[in-house]
């Protein structure tokens, strides 16, 4: 069986949320702008407006993009946009609405079929022994993604070691991924997309869009290595096979998983001031706890791992808030994979292998990726904050300061840069920006451990 399109549903699956929208009102949804004072409607977050339909605002409704509403309208009129081909009857038009007020509506969240402990075991259905490779752990996490934070774009990426010596291991692991992936998700999308990196244009094609805010959430896995000069997207949790063998028992598209994800990816975890100080104290400390000299490999991974791995937590436990408890799980996780990773490189990985990693392969932090402007930038944010005394500066008052040496653009472009390596704290959309503070960690007991 084929994957579920989303556009193509018309019995279901649906997530609970988005039944209780469909027969909420004819005239809800969530709102996109078309034109002045013009919107339409979507009927799911994760769809396209419905193109049949605009509605008028007047001057008094004022709505907020992406904003779940209700409308009273009046009686449609017709806008014909073409006519059959030798014929007087309309075949495209559009109904348009003059809307007379509006409605802000809460977003209904109802539980998911599946809970927690059901999902991670659905996911894994397909992969005997897949729980001791942690696989229901990486790819949970990977399909629920993480929102954009102040730490950066939302999404979990994963670099995947086939350890089995199985046959075509990594194409059934793909496989097994994807038939649980709605169509929409598997392509570009803008509210999130799962990807599969194999080459260096694949890579490139996703960093673009990433970069240039085309997508809000892309998880993205590296099936292959990748040659470290094309600047790779940061790696998050890794996807081992080893204990693990491929049994495909099902092999249609599992309705519940799909409706999980649906809920989990319309969560997002709202990450406090409070919550925002750990998340610093726990990224001044992620250099020690998967520093490849401390664990064995010459891997690095993404400074802010335990921080989205927290994030896409809050929507596997269905919370709504990050909390102590998430943070807690996500440093439980991390050390789970990563020890797991580390006996397996250190024990079983061989030269020549289909996962080996080479010393030329490092997948340098933030400091190491470094564009020609970034360092002005993140020195102007410092004097900010240190000498100045702001608790945050404003892209507006870093253009004003750089205007004679740095372009708005070239500023966004180390901003990115900055925020992803894990330099700086960024706020309100990427408008408000403040050094990471740096604490000093702890030694390990032993070496080895995390």
């Amino acid at each position: 069986m084929a994957q579920v399109s989303l556009k193509g549903r018309t019995i279901g699956p649906w997530a609970g949320f988005e039944r209780e929208v469909l027969a909420a009102s004819e005239h809800a949804g969530w709102v996109r702008y078309v034109g002045r004072r013009q919107v339409q409607l979507r009927k799911s977050p994760f769809l396209p407006p419905d193109p049949t339909r605009t509605y008028l605002l007047p001057v008094d409704v004022v709505l907020n993009e992406e904003e779940l509403v209700e409308l009273v309208v009046e009686r449609p009129r017709h806008n014909v946009r073409s006519l059959a081909r030798g014929s007087a009857l309309a075949d495209d038009y559009e109904k348009v609405y003059d809307v007379q007020s509006a409605r802000v509506l809460p977003l209904p969240m109802p539980r998911p079929y599946l809970d927690t402990e059901d999902f991670l075991h659905r996911v894994i259905m397909n992969w005997k022994n897949g729980e001791e490779d942690h696989l229901d752990k990486s790819i949970a996490l990977q399909l629920l993604s993480c929102p954009r934070t102040a730490m950066g774009p939302g999404g979990i990426g994963s670099q995947s070691f086939d350890l089995s010596g199985a046959s075509k291991a990594l194409d059934d692991l793909r496989r097994s991924i994807e038939i649980n992936l709605p169509l929409e998700f598997t392509r570009p999308h803008p509210r999130y997309e799962m990807d599969f990196l194999s080459t260096p244009t694949d890579l490139t094609s996703l960093r673009r869009r990433v970069v240039a805010g085309e997508v809000e959430e892309a998880s993205y896995n590296y099936l292959k290595m990748v040659d470290p000069s094309h600047h790779p997207l940061p790696q998050h949790v890794p996807t081992i096979i080893y204990n693990a063998s491929y049994r495909p028992v099902g092999r249609d598209p599992d309705p519940d998983i799909l409706e999980f994800q649906l809920y989990g990816l319309a969560l997002r975890p709202v990450v406090s001031e409070p919550m925002l100080v750990q998340i610093e104290k726990m990224m001044g400390s992620i250099l020690e706890e998967s520093d490849p000299s401390l664990a064995g490999y010459n891997i690095s991974f993404d400074q802010d791992a335990l921080a989205k791995i927290a994030m896409a937590l809050c929507r596997l436990y269905r919370r709504d808030r990050l909390d102590e408890d998430m943070l807690s799980q996500s440093r439980q996780w991390f050390r789970e994979l990563y020890r797991f990773f580390a006996d397996l490189r250190l024990n079983y990985v061989r030269p020549g292998g289909s996962s080996r990693v080479g010393d030329e392969y490092r997948t340098a932090y933030g400091h190491e990726r470094q564009g020609p402007h970034d360092m002005e930038v993140l020195r102007e944010i410092h004097r900010g904050v240190n000498e100045v005394g702001l608790d945050y500066v404003s892209f507006s008052g870093l253009k004003k300061a750089l205007r004679r040496k740095v372009t708005a653009d070239e500023i966004r472009d180390s901003i990115t840069r900055l925020v992803q390596g894990g330099a700086i704290i960024s706020k309100e959309n990427d408008n408000l920006f403040r050094p990471v503070r740096r604490y000093e960690p702890r030694l390990p007991e032993r070496r080895g451990e995390i």
